[in-house]
């Protein structure tokens, strides 16, 4: 047995706080991590206020972008060894016999782990466990603190824009935060045009530095009319979208909108669509396969995330910041 000592949630809404767990025996195919490094994402505190219904069990271990080492490794389990660097995102186990685990499609299996739901013990924590296939090796090019995030957010868009966006495409990203700005970075990458957009033109110049080579305040109806039917594939990072008639208005005939995050629930104007035959999709954190084809390509292209490190102590901290918006652009814990 192990001791996990986490910062957990003891009920909605409320500050995380000190909490020891006893840990059961390792499963076969689970591997113990020694958490160094945990993102702080937006979907945290959705589960941390129990926005997620079933999903947020209190108290709430929280946490899903982790880094850190093996300490140990279940009978079954090969191809790990105890000190090496892991990554481990937002799903942690699977069936691996389901239709979807049989065609590469882990992240739709219905008996789907998930690494800080339903009671799991998450990343904020000294250590914790996962199905040693669903933990990732981190390339040497990438930092510790820099490969947290790209667990979940670099996880998330890039799987988007795989799906949808060819090199050459006209490509826009709606919402330069914590998953916009890395969705820049990818499709510029990708040799994709991209139009950063935005309600805050105090962004333009960090969009252009991650690779725009446009910028469009959305909130200026002449920049929006000037920006009409010219955009093949829009990725909506932003959690709150004021007017889809505009966003729509954006898009080329057969159109791909893609929403990826948290955005608020929203009533969208079908017919609007219809006259250009665009497409509304959704988007969630990608398999296996998607999640080492997206660490291979960040190291290889120089994606990363712009983060803050801030102890795991400061964690409430945390929480705060990101709930005020002052986090530029990925908050990370270490302990």
């Amino acid at each position: 047995m192990s001791i996990a000592n986490t910062l957990s949630v003891p009920r909605p809404g409320a500050d995380p706080e000190p909490r020891e767990f006893t840990l059961p025996d390792l499963n076969a195919w689970d591997i113990e991590v020694e958490v160094t490094h945990c993102g702080l994402c937006a979907s945290d505190l959705h589960l941390a206020d129990g926005d997620f219904g079933d999903a947020s069990v209190f108290p709430q271990v929280c946490g899903h972008e982790i880094v850190g080492t093996v300490r140990a490794i279940g009978s079954e389990m090969t191809g790990w060894r105890v000190g090496e660097r892991v990554g481990i995102g937002w799903q942690k186990g699977a069936c691996f016999k389901c239709e979807f685990c049989l065609k590469g499609e882990e992240q739709h299996c219905i008996d789907a782990r998930l690494t800080c739901c339903s009671g799991e013990i998450g990343g904020f924590a000294d250590i914790v466990r996962c199905d040693g296939r669903f933990a990732y090796a981190i390339p040497e090019a990438i930092s510790s603190a820099e490969a947290a995030p790209l667990l979940c957010a670099g996880h998330t868009t890039y799987t988007a824009l795989m799906r949808h966006a060819r090199p050459g495409a006209k490509v826009g990203v709606l919402g330069i935060g914590g998953l916009g700005h890395l969705a820049v970075q990818f499709a510029d990458k990708m040799g994709c045009e991209v139009t950063a957009i935005s309600g805050s033109p105090a962004k333009a110049d960090e969009a252009y530095a991650y690779g725009a080579d446009s910028f469009l305040n959305f909130r200026d109806a002449l920049q929006r009319a000037a920006a009409a039917f010219s955009l093949d594939f829009l990725l909506v990072t932003s959690p709150r979208v004021e007017d889809w008639d505009a966003v729509f208005d954006l898009m080329r005939p057969h159109g791909i909108v893609g929403v990826a995050g948290m955005t608020e629930p929203a009533t969208v104007n079908i017919v609007a669509m219809m006259e250009r035959t665009l497409t509304l999709t959704t988007v969630n954190a990608g398999s296996r396969n998607d999640m080492r084809d997206m660490l291979a390509f960040c190291a290889r292209n120089g994606v990363r995330p712009t983060i803050e490190t801030l102890p795991m102590n400061e964690l409430p901290k945390a929480f705060e910041r990101l709930r005020s918006g002052e986090v530029r652009y990925r908050a990370v814990l270490t302990t």
